[in-house]
């Protein structure tokens, strides 16, 4: 166990370090004018050095998960969560990593603090450092986030203005979240069946979740902590307080609310589909009214719902009905049909999501526990994958469902390759827009480094299946 855990903490540590040349920061900040590595982020060349040292930090994580993998489904009971705080404790106090989202974050809490409608108005209203490293593309669209996390930034900022200490909170918010489905997922897996300690595995320590929930300090992983915490506070018995829980997740970001598919399950686990309905209805009805309070007794409101196709202005190549939406309005732009080009993809992107809350209202009358588990999983997956707008790290949102709806050894395999995929492409994302020659070279280091490790997947064999005592729900 010693040598993996030990290249873990290498890697992340040498993430660490290399954040410091590769992350968007506020010019003002002290990273901008750190010795050595800040003139390195002045050229083109110290970029490149930064990018390669922060592949090879990423690769170095990605192996020691993996190594540590093949030991864990052999059946080795290994201490994965001390495993997990080391690889994790260099990422909490850097820039972030390889999203701006966490500087917006800070912006939006300012506009809280200044008395601002975060629903009304973008962080293009304020000046100074504050706003020094938020993406242009955000600097004057609303925000698309539940009252949650506004008004917790809001409650940072009246303390501090300084960008980089309110990103640390946010990163906090993060540690909450991870610390949440540390506790929530080997008592799913348990009640689901599953090695609790293989489910941990996968999810807790897994380097896509370390990298872009910690490292990038995205309120996902809090949105995703909340709801796993919410179906396992079901499983004991206290369905009202799960309903509330979900909606508290459902207040950070709206996918999280689709957990009380879960919630209803469990509520009545082997009745019929009328009173399967009434249970969602009661959950749904909890949780909802569970966000409109946080809206109103934090003062920022519901407004966020008018803002949630905000993200969409992104046309990610993850989202499949973007990739038919922009090939049908490239078609026909082609054809010189301008004007049904430009709502071509409108039009795909609804019918996307219609198809997507098609599926959920089929899978919201699944009966058993790990088949709720895997409901909620799919459902999750499909806002993604059929949504307007889709990022990396929106793959998490469906990790735990899926890690304790008893996968079997292909579903297992295919969730490893994607999160050694998104964990070592991750310096790929909106930080290099637009930088060709960063691109193609860490495009090409990453297939370098990916590709040896996908070949190590052949070597995850899970031991033979043993009984997983079942707690009373």
């Amino acid at each position: 166990m010693r040598s993996p855990m030990i290249r873990g903490v290498v890697g992340s540590v040498v993430v660490a370090v290399a954040s410091l040349v590769t992350s968007v920061v506020p010019p003002s900040s002290w990273v901008a004018s750190f010795p050595i590595t800040g003139e390195l982020r002045t050229s083109l060349l110290g970029r490149m050095v930064g990018l390669s040292f922060m592949v090879a930090g990423l690769g170095l994580m990605a192996w020691a998960w993996l190594s540590v993998g093949r030991r864990v489904m052999a059946g080795e009971r290994l201490p994965l969560l001390r495993m997990t705080a080391y690889w994790t404790a260099p990422l909490l106090l850097i820039p972030p990593l390889f999203s701006r989202d966490a500087w917006s974050y800070a912006a939006q809490g300012a506009l809280v603090a200044e008395g601002y409608n975060p629903y009304d108005v973008g962080p293009g209203v304020l000046s100074g450092h504050i706003v020094e490293a938020v993406d242009p593309m955000w600097m004057q669209t609303p925000a698309p986030y539940g009252p949650l996390p506004l008004a917790y930034g809001g409650l940072v900022a009246h303390l501090t203005m300084d960008p980089y200490v309110l990103m640390l909170a946010h990163r906090l918010l993060a540690v909450v979240g991870m610390l949440l489905i540390a506790w929530a997922v080997p008592r799913l897996a348990t009640a689901c069946r599953v090695d609790p300690l293989v489910a941990t595995w996968l999810v807790v320590a897994n380097p896509m979740l370390i990298m872009h929930g910690i490292g990038a300090a995205h309120n996902d992983v809090l949105m995703l902590g909340l709801a796993c915490s919410a179906f396992a506070l079901a499983l004991t018995g206290h369905w009202g307080t799960a309903a509330v829980v979900a909606g508290a997740a459902a207040a950070v970001k709206l996918p999280g609310g689709l957990v009380v598919i879960a919630i209803a399950a469990v509520m009545s686990p082997r009745a019929g589909r009328a009173l399967r309905f009434a249970s969602l209805a009661i959950a749904g009805a909890v949780s909802v009214l569970t966000l409109v309070t946080i809206g109103e007794l934090t003062g920022v409101g519901s407004g966020w719902l008018s803002a949630l196709d905000v993200p969409g202005l992104v046309r990610s190549p993850f989202s499949i009905a973007n990739l038919i939406g922009m090939a049908a309005s490239g078609v026909l732009a082609w054809l010189g049909e301008d004007t049904a080009a430009e709502q071509a993809l409108q039009l795909v992107r609804l019918a996307g999501m219609l198809l997507a809350i098609g599926l959920i209202a089929v899978l919201s009358l699944r009966s058993s526990i790990h088949h709720a588990a895997r409901a909620v999983g799919i459902a999750l997956l499909a806002v993604v994958l059929l949504g307007p707008s889709a990022h990396d790290w929106y793959f998490l949102w469906c990790l735990p469902f899926l890690a304790v709806a008893r996968p079997g050894r292909r579903l297992t395999t295919i969730v490893t390759a994607v999160s050694l995929i998104f964990t070592i492409a991750a310096p790929l994302n909106s930080s290099l827009r637009g930088a060709t020659i960063p691109i193609l070279t860490t495009t090409a280091l990453a297939i370098a480094t990916i590709a040896p490790l996908l070949n190590h997947l052949r070597k995850l064999q899970p031991a033979k299946k043993t009984r997983v005592p079942v707690t009373a729900a």
